[in-house]
């Protein structure tokens, strides 16, 4: 099955540069939030001490909580969704009136919204689709912290204190 997303961008828009745009945001984004593995393999190094190559737990070591972990790295996402809509539904706009000249047959249209579901439909799936990936991979990162990280070095209410540092 194969989705024909041109109904869904003006007519003539070159929907190829926005599909490999958006894969180099995703892909930037993403490499962006693996930041979160490095500040969490170092302070997983850090509980520990070595005794030759014995390694062992060192005492009253707390590994920090996930949400100080986590910081900005899934950042880009969010940045990726706000300037795709900043810079995609203008310039989907502004094809209408300069690139195809259609904004008045779109406007004579029987269905009002057709120029307005052309300029927004595919930057709100990709805003829908950040939100899911970094849901995903918030999911994921907090599933690698509490699965990898010894019981006795964690603190409790990991998952409230993500919440709690939200504004």
């Amino acid at each position: 099955m194969r989705i024909d997303l041109s109904r869904h961008v003006p007519p003539g828009f070159d929907l190829g540069y926005e599909l490999r745009f958006f894969a180099a945001g995703m892909t930037l984004a993403a490499s962006w939030s693996l930041s979160f593995l490095y500040r969490f393999v170092s302070a997983l190094w850090a509980l520990y001490g070595y005794r030759g190559t014995e390694r062992y737990l060192l005492p009253g070591a707390v590994m920090p909580d996930f949400h100080t972990l986590l910081g900005n790295a899934l950042t880009g996402f969010l940045i990726l969704a706000i300037w795709w809509i900043a810079a995609f539904v203008p310039a989907h706009y502004a094809h209408h009136v300069v690139g195809s000249k259609s904004i008045y047959l779109m406007r004579r249209l029987p269905n009002r919204w057709e120029l307005h579901r052309r300029c927004w439909t595919l930057p709100l799936s990709v805003v829908l689709l950040c939100l899911i990936v970094a849901a995903i991979l918030l999911l994921t990162y907090y599933g690698i912290y509490m699965a990898a990280t010894p019981e006795e070095c964690l603190t409790p209410h990991q998952w409230q204190k993500i919440w709690s540092v939200l504004p």
